[in-house]
């Protein structure tokens, strides 16, 4: 299967590196693929016959100097259009505009190219249109790692649940604030467990999506829209973030319950509410287990009640393999 790669931080290299270590594994699978082009934001690197992913790493950090197979100036949306490809992994950066990656997938189902992404910002603005274009085209557009990356949900309900209602659900998506509430509770201030928050690596520098409350919502947006059929707008969410969180967080302590920064999906009859915002959480919830920068989710079905999934993060790494797991999920029915 020939592959598109779009976008080159840590996710993108933590997957060339899952592909190179996994490549005999993989090929044993009945899982090829060949890597035809590496885009980043200044240009593609390119070769229809396929790739050295080790190169990619290596040129990719001396800035592509002497790297003849790069062409600087050369986008990602003209080599989506110009080279020959069955899949394209869009794995640029979030934003409220969905762009750049909006485009990318557009252009990519537009032409009968499967997508594989980790962006949460197109599926945000354009969610319904997206799908649509994928079916119009009978290509798939699969989004795993758009939701508490490798946490298994999206197939988790294509393949256990199918005959039943999901009536509310109850998540931890975002690692960045549950790391920094993680450490209030072990007596920092906010600032201060910020500060650890950047210095740990779990928040960027430019932290406001996560704890304003952002990128949780875009989360419960797509995930919503996922289950409901619907086509919610980042405006549909309440997002209340975290910045004034400490006094609640004393407050739970001293409660023997804990804060989270909770995900809220809610069906009353044909009524669907989101919400974002920090709640206190009993010890005997099993969503109080998940700590640090873990993540976990909690469905209530009509039928099958309660079931609760989660899993540790610790690095992109694990966003990677959600993302390498929708890969693996495109080239086998693509071999069917």
């Amino acid at each position: 299967m020939k592959v598109q790669l779009i976008g080159l931080g840590n996710v993108s290299r933590s997957l060339i590196e899952l592909l190179i270590k996994e490549k005999e594994c993989l090929r044993s699978s009945g899982c090829s693929f060949e890597i035809v082009s590496v885009s980043d934001s200044r240009g593609t690197a390119l070769d229809e016959n396929g790739l050295n992913l080790k190169e990619i790493l290596k040129y990719k950090k001396e800035d592509w100097a002497g790297f003849i197979k790069y062409k600087e100036g050369y986008s990602a949306l003209k080599a989506i259009k110009d080279i020959k490809s069955d899949l394209v992994v869009e794995l640029t950066q979030s934003t409220l505009s969905g762009e750049p990656g909006l485009s990318h997938i557009k252009s990519s189902l537009s032409l009968g190219k499967h997508v594989v992404t980790s962006n949460k910002g197109p599926l945000v603005v354009s969610f319904k249109e997206l799908m649509e274009l994928a079916e119009k085209n009978k290509v798939r557009l699969l989004y795993e790692a758009t939701v508490a990356a490798h946490v298994p949900i999206f197939c988790l309900l294509d393949s256990c649940f199918i005959a039943d209602e999901i009536l509310s659900v109850e998540g931890i998506f975002n690692a960045t604030t549950n790391f920094i509430i993680g450490e209030i509770e072990a007596g920092r201030s906010f600032k201060e467990a910020l500060n650890q928050a950047i210095k740990a690596g779990w928040a960027e520098a430019n932290y406001s999506d996560d704890v304003d409350g952002i990128d949780a919502a875009r989360k419960v947006v797509i995930l919503a829209n996922t289950i409901y059929k619907t086509d919610f707008k980042l405006e549909d969410v309440r997002v209340e973030g975290i910045r004034n969180v400490e006094p609640l967080v004393r407050n739970a302590n001293k409660l023997n319950k804990k804060i989270k920064l909770l995900c809220e999906i809610k069906k009353i009859d044909d009524k669907i509410s989101l919400n974002v915002s920090p709640k206190m959480i009993p010890h005997d919830d099993p969503l109080s287990t998940v700590n640090q920068g873990d993540m976990g989710v909690k469905f209530h079905f009509k039928n099958s009640q309660n079931i609760f999934v989660s899993a540790q993060f610790k690095s992109p790494i694990q966003t990677a393999y959600a993302v390498l797991n929708d890969m693996i999920k495109v080239a086998l029915c693509n071999n069917c």
